[in-house]
């Protein structure tokens, strides 16, 4: 995860804002709801990268 990448948590869309640092226990995320902007901080074991569907594979036309 990179901060402003989206994210999910419960379900909902969000940009991940911040991050505790890695030396504190129970770090926390900082996230920004993707549809109002409100900002709320979540345990960081709750937050679940996005992934994009896959597509299959590119297919391009050689020359």
């Amino acid at each position: 995860m990179q901060l402003g990448s989206l994210v999910t948590h419960k379900g909902r869309p969000y940009y991940l804002r911040g991050l505790d640092p890695m030396s504190v226990s129970d770090r926390q995320a900082e996230l920004e709801d993707a549809f109002t902007g409100a900002r709320v901080s979540v345990p960081l074991d709750e937050v679940e990268e996005r992934r994009r569907p896959d597509r299959g594979p590119r297919l391009t036309r050689e020359p």
